[in-house]
């Protein structure tokens, strides 16, 4: 029989555990985003051995039907849901106009993501608990995406209605017709709205007064992702540009900055050394920060390996930028990494507590630094010192489930 055991999973509900199942074991752990208990279990699993690894611990009645979603959920006035029901989305949810009746179903709902409903829904949502952001919109408007293109296609098949974009408009197409879009009696609610020069006059009327405005010169385009500056880009794009992101200048991407007309980044810009006064003229107006990547490039990796070999190979140095692991041979000496060695934006780098000082002192933006397979923290150290042993584990019931009943 097993004497201990670890419970690994999403939603752990222990509102039916029952004491002689506690007293099976010496120790049990619970790893989970959420935990749910009665006021009774929950006095129950003080009194044992029992740690709680989890986000939150909700306190619900036996009777209360619980569903999970991981992904993307509705809610129609059509739906069926019993009494008592408590709803978890990991993802989005829609709550659909006219559903006060469902929504008295639900004894709570808990959204880990974006939830968006009109605004006549405000009132009946008193159970709703959201980590992450909220969408409401107006009734009567047609919902677009969140960021939306509103170019001459666009307007062509506009109504006599309200339009609305939760993110941002982009209104640049020289095309786009603001006088045809007005007679038709459309209209428009965003956060922001990106809007040519020439195109301002005949649009603003057409979009809520509480829109931030952004205005740009004729002929910019709008990119709406992280991106590199090349040759490449500017054939596609033209010369003036307009990025929702980061952006990218390697060393060969001089020419094309030389060639800018308009850049406005609402990012950060990594650029390296030898253009960095030349991305200081020519950047319009920048959001985030320039950041300077010297010498050779390593970016955008799921894994990289940096050797004392590479470094000693690469003069002019090595940046990593965007990387999820980052690791560091043992054998590279601390000054060769502070002399040829930047880090930015990246999620862990692995080296030896000899090269930790100096590798801090060469990142930027990087959540940890140290080592990789001895790190003892989350659910894969606890278990470790939990276990103890290889023979230990043979006297551990584990348990991995999405949700799992106690």
């Amino acid at each position: 029989m097993a004497k201990k055991w670890a419970i690994n999973c999403g939603t752990c509900d222990a509102r039916n555990v029952e004491e002689q199942t506690l007293a099976t074991y010496e120790q049990i752990v619970i790893n989970a985003g959420d935990v749910i208990v009665t006021p009774e279990t929950k006095a129950l699993l003080s009194r044992y051995s029992v740690t709680m690894n989890c986000g939150n611990v909700l306190e619900l009645e036996k009777d209360v039907r619980l569903s999970s979603v991981n992904g993307s959920a509705q809610i129609k006035a059509t739906d069926q849901v019993p009494e008592k029901t408590y709803l978890e989305v990991n993802g989005t949810l829609e709550i659909g106009p006219d559903t006060r009746e469902v929504l008295k179903q639900y004894v709570g709902i808990k959204v880990n993501g974006l939830v968006s409903y009109p605004e006549s829904m405000s009132d009946y949502l008193g159970m709703l608990k959201v980590n992450g952001s909220v969408n409401c919109y107006p009734d009567d408007a047609v919902i677009l995406k969140r960021s939306t293109v509103i170019d001459r296609t666009f307007a062509l098949r506009a109504r006599n209605k309200r339009y609305y974009a939760a993110g941002r408009l982009v209104m640049v197409d020289p095309k786009l017709d603001g006088q045809a879009l007005a007679d038709k009696g459309a209209s428009f609610m965003s956060k922001e709205a990106i809007i040519t020069e020439s195109k301002v006059d005949s649009l603003i009327d057409l979009i809520d007064e509480q829109a931030d405005i952004v205005i740009v010169p004729d002929g910019t385009s709008v990119i709406l992702d992280d991106t590199v500056l090349d040759d490449g880009l500017l054939k596609k794009y033209g010369a003036r540009l307009y990025i929702q992101g980061d952006l990218q200048i390697p060393e060969e991407g001089g020419q094309a900055l030389n060639q800018v007309e308009y850049l406005n980044v609402r990012g950060d810009v990594r650029v390296c050394a030898q253009w960095k006064e030349l991305a200081r003229e020519k950047i319009t107006e920048l959001a985030g920060q320039i950041k300077v990547l010297k010498g050779r490039i390593i970016s955008n990796k799921i894994s990289a390996r940096i050797s004392k070999w590479m470094l000693e190979q690469e003069k002019e140095g090595i940046s990593v930028s965007g990387c999820v692991t980052l690791t560091l041979d043992e054998d590279i000496p601390k000054e060769l990494i502070l002399e040829r060695l930047t880090v930015q934006d990246c999620v862990k780098v692995v080296c030896t507590p000899e090269q930790e000082d100096v590798v801090t002192a060469v990142s930027q933006d990087v959540m940890s630094i140290g080592a990789g397979s001895d790190d003892d923290t989350g659910i894969g150290g606890m278990l470790k010192t939990m276990l103890g042993s290889a023979r230990e584990l043979l006297d551990t019931k584990i348990t991995n489930a999405g949700d799992y009943v106690l």
